[in-house]
């Protein structure tokens, strides 16, 4: 059930004391450091921020849309690895919440919920990023059991990961209606963490590469049924990209908000540059494209809130394009309106710009959020 407004206000107010306090001050060592930040995670849990995804029976007080989007664009105004980790548990536990057995969701998701236990998505693979259809991870019946093998590649979290909704081919024939999807315990016999990605950005959120070797895992660890992992998962990457565009507005919005702040205080040729109209005029740019974006994310979610269709994916798929090219158009800006001082670890900026390009590739590059408005538009026509 949905959160009343007045509740999400408090909520809000608690995460913006939880920024002041402790994720502001640490937002650049976590970058430094490129470690995951274990205390400030066991925070988000002990809020009660974990569970905005999970419906009370659980342990939660959702499930949510709105709420949860709003707190990863403001973690994001900070510091864009932590409102990832923050997020990835909302794109992974999606699934279970929405799909998994009753037995499965009494187990996992009150662990969730406290911290005991970070979810994680696990679907892209060495040779099937775009291309899902293309996995090659396989899980093979036998008995009451599957035998998973293969690789999976950029799973966000992955190392410190204690459960993985994992997506591998049942029935390699059938292309992507052969794709299902399955809760994966860490502790399984025959799965082991290969490597972490060294990012340019998105520091202290590890990206991890993962190895299946004959592991056996109990058929009823099956997310709903055969064949329907690729519905499953497109259906979780409609709120993912919504959430990839949130973080990407947190980031633009604070390295815009470093701008101006920087103009007005910074002065050349006897006045504030800010004063300069070639500056005024990029400046004013900036704040319309973030302000277009921010409207087109608005929007967005109110569709997707009202329920799940060929429009509001469409609008999602949009609304990621759109969003994560002009955060990542003013986070550049923004560098260049602080000239030297931009390319300085002093400042945020260059964080931000370094940050803000990994959301123009997660969740879909966007070039194939292209290719799913195209298709849309083919199909359909204009979606306004």
């Amino acid at each position: 059930m949905a959160i009343e407004k007045g509740e999400r206000l408090q909520i809000l107010a608690l995460v913006d004391r939880l920024i002041k306090d402790k994720v502001a001050p640490e937002a650049a060592i976590i970058d430094a450091e490129d470690k995951f930040p274990s205390a400030l995670y066991a925070e988000t849990a002990k809020q009660g921020l974990l569970g905005l995804w999970i419906p009370e029976e659980y342990g939660g007080t959702g499930p949510d849309l709105i709420t949860p989007l709003i707190v990863s664009e403001r973690f994001a105004r900070v510091s864009c690895a932590f409102a990832l980790i923050y997020s990835n548990c909302g794109d992974a536990v999606n699934a279970i919440v929405n799909a998994a057995g009753d037995h499965l969701k009494r187990e996992w998701l009150p662990k969730i919920v406290s911290g005991e236990v970070i979810p994680c998505f696990s679907l892209s693979e060495p040779e099937a990023g775009s291309d899902v259809a293309s996995l090659t991870t396989r899980a093979e019946k036998n008995g009451n059991t599957y035998i998973i093998n293969g690789r999976k590649c950029w799973c966000t979290n992955g190392s410190v990961g204690g459960v993985y909704t994992l997506f591998a081919k049942t029935q390699p024939d059938k292309k992507h209606k052969g794709i299902s999807a399955f809760l994966v315990p860490r502790d399984v016999p025959g799965l082991s963490v290969v490597r972490d990605e060294d990012l340019m950005g998105l520091r202290g959120s590890p990206t991890t590469e993962l190895e299946f070797d004959n592991v056996r895992l109990p058929a009823d660890h099956l997310i709903g049924q055969e064949g329907e992992g690729f519905r499953i998962a497109m259906i979780a990457l409609d709120e993912a990209r919504l959430n990839c565009a949130a973080m990407a507005l947190g980031a633009g919005t604070a390295a815009l908000t470093d701008a101006v702040n920087y103009a007005k205080e910074r002065v050349q040729f006897d006045k504030p540059i800010i004063e300069h109209q070639g500056l005024q005029f990029k400046l004013a740019e900036m704040t319309a494209q973030m302000a277009a974006a921010r409207s087109l994310w608005e929007e967005s979610i109110a569709m997707l809130e009202a329920g799940q269709s060929k429009r509001s994916s469409a609008y999602a798929a949009l609304t990621k394009y759109v969003c994560t090219e002009a955060a990542m158009k003013v986070t550049i800006d923004a560098v260049q309106v602080l000239g030297g001082s931009g390319l300085s670890k002093a400042h945020s900026v260059e964080r931000y710009m370094r940050d803000v390009k990994a959301f123009q590739i997660f969740d879909g590059t966007n070039e194939i959020q292209k290719i799913l408005i195209g298709r849309y538009l083919q199909k359909e026509g204009l979606p306004f």
